[in-house]
C-alpha cells in the first residue's frame, strides 16, 4: 500500500492532489517522493495562476524605467508546467486525452513498422 508522506497529508491542496493522482493507479512506495514532488509543483502552478488572476487579466507591468515586463508568475507557471509534464512522464501518468485503445493501436502500428524494418535489415545481410 502506498503511504502518503506527512508533508503531503498536512497540506489540504497537496493531499487532495495526491488522492486524485493515485486514484485508480498502481504505484510503488518508491514512487512516493516523485508523487510528492508532483503535488508540490501542482500547488506552485495553482498559486501562480491565482496570482495572475488577481492582476485582473494583465500579464505584464511597467517598471520604474517605463519598460513593459511580464509578471514573474508567468515564468513560474512555465517552469511548473514543464516539471509536471516530466514527472507525469516519469511516473507513467498519461497526459494525453486519447482513449487507451487508440494509444495501444498506435503502439501496435509502431511495433509492426519496427518489425518490418528489422526483417528487411536481416534479409539484406
Amino acid at each position: 500500500m502506498l503511504t502518503k508522506p506527512e508533508s503531503v497529508a498536512a497540506d489540504d491542496f497537496k493531499s487532495a492532489k495526491w488522492d486524485e493522482l493515485t486514484r485508480g493507479r498502481s504505484f510503488e512506495q518508491a514512487d512516493a517522493p516523485a508523487l510528492a514532488l508532483l503535488c508540490q509543483w501542482h500547488k506552485v502552478a495553482q498559486q501562480a495562476m491565482d496570482e495572475l488572476d488577481s492582476f485582473g487579466g494583465n500579464t505584464s507591468y511597467q517598471n520604474d524605467a517605463g519598460d513593459l515586463k511580464a509578471f514573474p508568475q508567468i515564468g513560474t507557471l512555465k517552469t511548473a508546467s514543464a516539471e509536471i509534464r516530466q514527472l507525469n512522464k516519469q511516473l507513467g501518468i498519461a497526459d494525453q486525452h486519447d482513449e487507451p485503445k487508440k494509444r495501444s493501436e498506435k503502439a501496435n502500428l509502431l511495433q509492426v513498422a519496427f518489425d518490418n524494418r528489422r526483417k528487411r535489415a536481416s534479409s539484406a545481410s
